[in-house]
């Protein structure tokens, strides 16, 4: 990682927003609108709930399906957002009293959305009215089963609309108010559920998680719901998701993120070991025990899932040849690993990277991921006409085609990425200099009010030029270099698994800053990322 050293007059953004010093330098230094500083500055944390017609006649149509005791039919999607979406559905349902049934599909025998077999099957079993929960805008040919077979369809997505539904009732962002358009898939569930049945806590709260796992802008409806989540899981509003935690972490959006997210998604990439359709369920427990098991179930897919992509990172790193866009195919690798594997193939050898298999069809089908710079998405989006699937964005792409096409798909490759002539340059991380006079308690606690954090903000890393440095403690697990600052002592630690060059008279100390509250002694203290 590289870094750019920037001084930032904070002065003027100090006094415009009434800020203390390290977060005005944030702000100052981050390329965003006056509304978007308001909005992460507020501290209003009231929820609202939307009114658009498209909402208002959904919530109708529920409840006729109340009134003339219909069974109603959720279908959802296989990752954190659509996970927690169909629980919230499915909670609403059950608190209205009506008999409900959901299913998510096999992301690897039934792909993404919607099908029409599952259209079917849902009629044969008497449900009058379907729901999808973020997935659907695309769902055509499901759309038109239940046309056929006279079945009320109501599509409940975020993901773009490129030509219309073909059903009556679309509930999407584009078709709400302002304030709703940063809503995860179980962000429309919940204004749904709130339009039904009011304001609950730990429906909130799963919202909150699909949001961060679905990494939607922390702005606006999407950033009260966050704020009013995480607080709602510190007080164990979802107590199927507390022992998830590590033990004595802080509950914010990073731990959110990286403790939370990744275990809910690791059911649905691990098919053959578990049944992501369990979820749901599990979400919504509350008997302790029953929480306790599934949960030391769920950990133990997620090493398992952590093994495999270790495992299968370490063969890709054999296989890699001299390319500029590396494609890595084995019929034997796990398809569900296959977008982890490329990850970090791509972020350590810094070039676009696809890894493919052979899926249960017989197709090479696999994911891809980028690096910054090159956009993978528009990358394969023209003169790629052998694609059975294909879908992504600019950093992450997923794709299939026939096993017969796939020597002309790496040849056509080769020829466009020869013609792009890429070349990576390594993104430079911002960092603002400060001096050792502002690292204050005050103002790093003040540092709190800009969570959750935004991913446009400028990232919250600090550089003290020529520290004094009291002592050094080294052992096995961490280095800790105790430092005086302003009249005061702070410690600046770094862990084995950083690998940063160690020095006992670092010029130049890079890292975040935190609070550390141990037994009765509460300092400040920077975890480092660099030392120069």
């Amino acid at each position: 990682m590289s870094f750019q050293i920037i001084d930032v007059d904070e002065t003027a953004f100090a006094k415009k927003y009434h800020l203390s010093p390290l977060t005005a330098k944030l702000v100052a230094a981050s390329d965003i609108s006056e509304e978007k500083i308001r909005d992460i500055l507020s501290k209003d944390m009231e929820m609202h709930t939307s009114q658009a017609p498209c909402v208002q006649k959904c919530a109708k149509r529920i409840l006729a399906a109340k009134e003339n005791k219909e069974k109603v039919f959720v279908g959802g999607d296989y990752d954190a957002d659509g996970i927690c979406a169909t629980a919230i559905m499915k909670a609403t349902l059950d608190a209205l009293g009506i008999i409900n049934g959901y299913y998510i599909p096999d992301r690897f025998k039934e792909g993404y959305g919607l099908q029409p077999k599952t259209v079917e099957a849902a009629v044969k079993k008497g449900y009058t009215l379907i729901l999808t929960v973020d997935n659907g805008v695309k769902a055509h040919e499901a759309i038109e089963k239940a046309k056929e077979l006279h079945t009320d369809i109501i599509i409940t997505d975020h993901h773009q609309i490129d030509e219309p539904a073909g059903t009556d009732t679309v509930v999407h962002p584009d078709y709400m108010e302002e304030e709703y358009r940063y809503l995860s898939g179980a962000g429309i569930a919940l204004e749904i559920s709130r339009t039904l049945i009011g304001d609950h806590p730990e429906l909130t709260a799963l919202a909150c998680v699909a949001a961060i796992g679905d990494v939607m802008p922390l702005y606006a409806e999407t950033r009260i719901i966050v704020k009013n989540g995480i607080q709602a899981l510190r007080h164990n509003a979802v107590p199927a998701l507390t022992p998830l935690f590590r033990r004595g972490a802080s509950i914010d959006e990073t731990a959110i993120g990286f403790q939370i997210v990744p275990k809910l998604n690791s059911v649905g990439r691990l098919n053959d070991t578990a049944n992501v359709n369990t979820l749901v369920p599990y979400l919504l427990l509350r008997d302790p025990l029953s929480i306790q098991r599934y949960a030391a179930q769920l950990e133990a897919v997620n090493e398992r899932r952590k093994s495999l992509s270790r495992t299968m990172s370490a063969k890709c790193e054999k296989m890699l040849g001299n390319e500029s866009f590396e494609i890595l195919y084995d019929e034997n690798f796990e398809e569900g690993i296959c977008g982890l594997a490329a990850g970090r193939i791509a972020n350590t050898y810094h070039k676009p990277t696809l890894v493919l298999t052979k899926g249960e069809n017989g197709r090479i089908k696999g994911s891809g991921r980028s690096v910054p710079g090159f956009d993978l998405f528009h990358f394969f989006s023209q003169d790629f006409d052998m694609f059975t699937a294909f879908g992504g964005h600019e950093q992450a792409v997923g794709l299939s085609m026939k096993e017969e096409d796939y020597e002309g798909f790496v040849a056509k490759v080769r020829e466009k990425m020869q013609a792009a002539d890429f070349t990576y340059e390594e993104p430079k991380e911002t960092v603002i200099r400060v001096s050792g006079s502002l690292l204050t308690f005050q103002n790093v606690t003040d540092l709190s009010i800009l969570s959750p954090y935004p991913r446009d903000l400028v990232s919250p890393l600090f550089a003290l030029e020529n520290p004094q440095v009291l002592n050094v403690f080294r052992s096995p697990k961490v280095t800790k270099y105790h430092i005086a600052v302003n009249g005061s002592e702070m410690d600046a630690l770094m862990f084995p698994y950083q690998n940063l060059t160690q020095t006992d008279h670092p010029s130049r100390m890079i890292g975040s800053l935190s609070i550390n509250r141990f037994r009765n002694n509460v300092s400040v203290q920077m975890m480092l990322v660099d030392l120069q």
